[in-house]
């Protein structure tokens, strides 16, 4: 029973398909990174249902953490985004460090 049933005998077919991505992912040798495409499928519902959850304790696997990773990218993405700005405006006023050519 994968962590949200609360049916042992769930007969959707969507329930069963994700039990199988669930015990695939938990046996698998070659992973994700190893090229596994049922591997890489299910990081991949995981991964959009981390974005949008909102539950302070999830069960599904590995919600938290990457709930955390997606927060920790989007900080860096906004500190790399503030940098250019800055360097943006620093160039446009003046302070870019191009100095005059002589002619």
């Amino acid at each position: 029973m994968h962590p949200l049933c609360t049916k042992p005998k769930y007969s959707s077919s969507n329930c069963q398909k994700m039990k199988g991505y669930l015990n695939h992912g938990n046996k698998c040798t070659k992973k994700a990174q190893g090229g596994c495409k049922i591997c890489k499928r299910l990081w991949t519902l995981l991964r959009f249902h981390a974005q949008q959850c909102k539950k302070t304790s999830c069960l599904v696997p590995q919600c938290t953490a990457i709930r955390e990773r997606i927060k920790q990218l989007q900080k860096q993405q906004q500190a790399m985004d503030d940098r250019r700005r800055q360097e943006m405006n620093r160039h446009y006023r003046g302070g870019g460090g191009t100095e005059p050519r002589n002619k």
